[in-house]
Parts: C-alpha cells; sequence; structure tokens
C-alpha cells in the first residue's frame, strides 16, 4: 500500500498521524466512496495573487490531496479561478414571480450570494422558495426593518404599494413591510415577531438622529425619519441575544456614530448618498476617529455608491457627493474597516456597484476583487467556509476568462459557476 494512500485513510478515520500534534480537520477530507473531482489547468485566487495549481473536490467542499485517484478530472484550459461574487444590499429577491429569474441573473455575473435588508414578510416565503437551492443563489433576509411612526420606509411603501395591488397608504405594511417601535416595552415583542416570521438578520433605520426630537412630530420629514436612536442600544441586544444580527440604515455622519456606538454588525449605507437640502458635505463626513471606532468594533459598512447616480442630483451637487463618498471609503478602509460591496439598486445588482467603484477611482483592482469576493463572508453567511478556494471550505468557485486582478470587468468574464462543485451556470 503506497504511503499517500495510507496517510488518505487515517485522514479519513479521523486518526492522528505520527508526529502531528492535532486530529486532522475532518472538512478537509474526500469521505470514503465519495467521488473526487481533481480541477487541472488553472490559476486559482488567493489573498496573495494568483497561483496555479490543482485542486480536489469530494461531497461539496475543496479536500486535500486524497492519497487515491480521482473519480474524473477537469481540465479548465489555463482559466482564472476565484471565490464567487456577493450582493450585500438589495431587495429584488423576495417576490415569487421573479426570484427564479433575478437568480440567474446574478449567477450570470458571477453572484451566488444575496443579502435583502428589508423585505414583505407575506411575500417574502414565496421568493425564498425558489433561492438557497443546489442551482440557484444563497440570500438572506431580514423582513421588515424597524423604524418609528412616520419613518422611512412608510412613506416609499406607500408610493410602490400599486405594484403589490391596489393602492393604499404605506402605513398599512406594518408588520409586513416594517415594524414600528416607539418605547423600550415594545421590543422585546417585535424582536420575537421578527424571528417567527423567519428573519436572518434584523435592520433597523437611523435618519437625522441628531435631529430626531425636533423631527419626530414634524410632518415636513414624513418618511425622512428614523427610530429613536435612544433605543436602538436596546433593540440591537434583544437581537444579539436570539441570536440576530443587526444592519443599520444611516444618512448622516452622526447616525454612522450612533449605530456604531450601540453595536450594530453592519452599517447599510455610506453617510450622505443623498444630502438633504441645504446640508452640506460635513453632515456626512467621517472622521478619522469614526473610522477608527467602526474598525475597533469590527463593523461591516456597505458601500451602495451607486444608488447617488440614480437620484437626478444637478452635475455640481453629484460631484461633490461622489468626492465624498471616495473620502469617506478611502478613511474606512485605510483604518481597517470591513466593507462589503452592495448596490441597493433594485433593476441591477452588485455588478454596477462594482464599476461605479471603478469609476471613483477608489481601490485599485486587486483591492476592489478581494473586497468583492470577501463580502459574503463578511456581510451575508459569516458562519459559513466560503470566500476561499482551500481544502475545508465550500466548493463554490467562477470559471472566469481573463485576470480580475488586472482587469475586473463589468461585468465579468464568467465562463462558468459552480456551486458544490457542480456547475450552475444559466443555460446550462
Amino acid at each position: 500500500m503506497n504511503r499517500r494512500y495510507l496517510i488518505g485513510l487515517l485522514a479519513a478515520a479521523g486518526a492522528v498521524l505520527p508526529g502531528a500534534c492535532a486530529t486532522l480537520d475532518p472538512a478537509t477530507v474526500a469521505p470514503p466512496g465519495a467521488e473526487v473531482v481533481r480541477y487541472d489547468n488553472a490559476l486559482w485566487w488567493t489573498p496573495d495573487g494568483f497561483q496555479p495549481g490543482t485542486r480536489f473536490v469530494a461531497a461539496g467542499r475543496f479536500v486535500a490531496d486524497p492519497g487515491r485517484p480521482a473519480t474524473r478530472a477537469v481540465d479548465l484550459g489555463g482559466a482564472w479561478i476565484t471565490p464567487p461574487f456577493a450582493e450585500a444590499h438589495n431587495h429584488n429577491l423576495e417576490d415569487a414571480a421573479n426570484a427564479r429569474a433575478v437568480s440567474d441573473a446574478y449567477l450570470a455575473a458571477g453572484i451566488l450570494y444575496v443579502k435583502n435588508p428589508n423585505s414583505r414578510a407575506t411575500a417574502t416565503p414565496g421568493g425564498r422558495a425558489l433561492v438557497n437551492r443546489p442551482d440557484t443563489v444563497d440570500a438572506v433576509f431580514s423582513m421588515g426593518g424597524i423604524t418609528a411612526p412616520g419613518g422611512h420606509p412608510i412613506r416609499l411603501y406607500g408610493m410602490l404599494s400599486g405594484y403589490y395591488g391596489a393602492a393604499r397608504p404605506g402605513e398599512s405594511f406594518e408588520g409586513d413591510a416594517f415594524n414600528l417601535v416607539t418605547s423600550a416595552g415594545q421590543i422585546d415583542g417585535v424582536v420575537a415577531a421578527l424571528q417567527a416570521q423567519g428573519a436572518d438578520f434584523l435592520k433597523i433605520y437611523l435618519l437625522g438622529s441628531e435631529h430626531h426630537d425636533a423631527r419626530a412630530d414634524d410632518a415636513a420629514f414624513y418618511g425622512l425619519k428614523g427610530l429613536d436612536p435612544t433605543l436602538a442600544p436596546a433593540i440591537v441586544a434583544a437581537a444579539h441575544a436570539r441570536g440576530l444580527r443587526v444592519s443599520a440604515h444611516i444618512e448622516t455622519a452622526e447616525d454612522f456614530r450612533v449605530a456604531v456606538a450601540v453595536g450594530v454588525d453592519e452599517i447599510n449605507h455610506l453617510p450622505g448618498y443623498a444630502w438633504e437640502r441645504g446640508a452640506t458635505a460635513g453632515t456626512y463626513r467621517l472622521t478619522e476617529a469614526d473610522a477608527r471606532a467602526a474598525a475597533a468594533a469590527g463593523t461591516v459598512v456597505v458601500t451602495t455608491t451607486v444608488i447617488s447616480t440614480g437620484f437626478g442630483m444637478a452635475p455640481a451637487r453629484l460631484a461633490e457627493v461622489r468626492a465624498l463618498q471616495t473620502e469617506n471609503l478611502r478613511r474606512l478602509h485605510a483604518a481597517g474597516v470591513t466593507l462589503a460591496i452592495g448596490s441597493d439598486s433594485f433593476q441591477t445588482n452588485a455588478v454596477a456597484e462594482v464599476a461605479n467603484l471603478q469609476a471613483l477611482d477608489v481601490f485599485p483592482t486587486p483591492v476592489l476583487l478581494h473586497l468583492w469576493i470577501d463580502t459574503a463572508r463578511a456581510a451575508i453567511f459569516p458562519d459559513r467556509r466560503i470566500g476561499r478556494l482551500e481544502p475545508g471550505y465550500e466548493a463554490n468557485f467562477l470559471v472566469l476568462e481573463s485576470d480580475p486582478s488586472r482587469d475586473l470587468g463589468v461585468p465579468p468574464a464568467v465562463r462558468a459557476i459552480h456551486k458544490a462543485g457542480v456547475d450552475v451556470t444559466p443555460g446550462r
């Protein structure tokens, strides 16, 4: 019996090899009897650049050299292989009517992981039933976010109500598209209800926290305000006690500071993607101290820069917004804040966000590629072994026609997308 084969058998049995100090991780070992696929002739992404070599896949994971002949071999033709990309902020998967088509569009762009931070609880089960399958994207949903009376997104849902049937007031979506909290005594009940609806995480709305008291009862700010920031700590604590992470919609730099201070896991926008009338860059500019605080807290920040291009701003104002986005992003990245790629662009996806970040010239292409790859693990599925092409990780990967670290095409040149080692490219 050859030595490599013996090592494979010992590892499969969970044995400790002579001289080893610990049992091998079973996730890195090909299970006995499992089909082993060997992938040859490719350049494999690593955090330090692309490396030539061979990879083995068994039972849906990358495994170490199994010490036995592969069941079959696949020649990848010199392609560049990366982990799949992700969309950390979009709302276009909640409806059964279009979830499968949207999933296929994501897969065609190389996107396998999607986060929906506000969905209607009545519609989400239909959309969710069509994703998280072997041949679709994997997605998480927050159900309705937590806001204040007259707060965002109530007005928005009133405007969109015609798409969901007859036009009706936004307030009629309470308990479905949003949830109201006005006192500490309501928090546990709302969080429990969201978890019962199937929320994978929670969403809170912070809009102009520095003006909350002055605007709480002002009709001029209908739909343009959010949660009482003094209630946010208890909401985050209640969610965390139930094992739910928390994302926060924010508008201003002060909202950002509140979100970090109360312990949210993720901030859904850069401050200032759209500016209030009369506002200046100072309302939305993050300081070095803000960036350091977010880094120390481990707060993830989702970019969503592309939505600023869709509001019809005057060119001079849009230029100001984009300059501040660039400044804030560079400051956050320099401080070590985890950035996630998300578009919040219903008609498109994170490809549009990547294109906009390229236009802003914020990051070198290899850095932007790394951010997009790490988005899934950082912001969507932090407990899964994804985002690497190494033994023990899920065998999810893209086969690309060209080197994305030199030219991250928009859309990327995706030849194929594999999920658990299976080609799930739409149309195959």
